[in-house]
């Protein structure tokens, strides 16, 4: 298994990463703000929304259509269940693991990856006051 840990310097480390590919000058265009997911949803694009929190927290809410990989299961199920030449929207409740798991990805050669900014605390909040938060 992969060590996600976050090093001092307050970036990824870990030993399966190769951190020569990771273009941090892009980290802004690895985001993607709820509203702007809502309109894409809406227009149809081909999107694979993926939850990494916990079983527990997605019994508490989700997105429609998402699919639940857990953060600690992301490095053995991502090769057999994800689409690399698809788009991947990862989320979790704020949006720091599924930044975590949006760098994990690259660093194994997904590059159609983004993160929900806010995670779906912020989704709730923006769009859907009715959704249940924890």
């Amino acid at each position: 298994m992969r060590d996600f840990s976050i090093n001092p310097d307050g970036w990824w480390t870990g030993q399966d990463y190769d951190m020569g590919r990771l273009n941090t000058d892009r980290v802004d265009q690895w985001e993607i703000t709820p509203r702007e997911l809502q309109r894409r949803i809406e227009r149809g694009d081909d999107l694979i929304l993926v939850d990494v929190r916990e079983p527990w927290e997605a019994e508490i809410a989700s997105l429609p259509g998402s699919r639940l990989i857990p953060l600690g299961e992301l490095d053995y199920r991502a090769d057999e269940e994800l689409d690399r030449d698809r788009e991947i929207v990862l989320y979790c409740h704020h949006g720091i693991r599924s930044m975590e798991a949006a760098v994990a990805l690259w660093s194994i050669g997904f590059e159609r990856v983004k993160n929900l900014s806010g995670g779906i605390a912020r989704w709730a909040a923006q769009l859907d006051p009715d959704m249940r938060r924890y």
